[in-house]
C-alpha cells in the first residue's frame, strides 16, 4: 500500500508503526531500516529474498509462501 508522505526516511517509522506485521521483500537499506524499526518494536516479519541471517524474520521462499505466513499471523 503506497503511503506518500514527503518525510523522506523518516516515512520508515510512520510505515511499520502503522502496521500489524512487515513482509520484507528484497530491498536495500530502506527496507533494512524498516525491518530495524520492525524488530525493535516486535511487530511480526516475513522476509522474501530480503537481508539474510536476521534472528526475528520468518524466511519464506515464494510469494504464496509470504501469503500463508500472513494468513497465520492474522488468524
Amino acid at each position: 500500500i503506497p503511503i506518500v508522505t514527503d518525510l523522506g526516511h523518516a516515512r520508515n517509522v510512520l510505515i511499520v508503526r502503522s502496521s500489524d506485521l512487515l513482509v520484507a521483500i528484497s530491498g536495500s537499506y530502506g527496507t533494512l531500516s524498516e525491518i530495524s524499526i520492525a524488530l525493535k518494536l516486535a511487530k511480526p516479519i516475513i522476509g522474501l529474498r530480503t537481508w539474510p541471517h536476521m534472528k526475528g524474520i520468518r524466511y519464506v521462499k515464494t510469494a504464496e509462501d509470504a501469503v500463508d505466513a500472513v494468513s497465520s499471523l492474522i488468524k
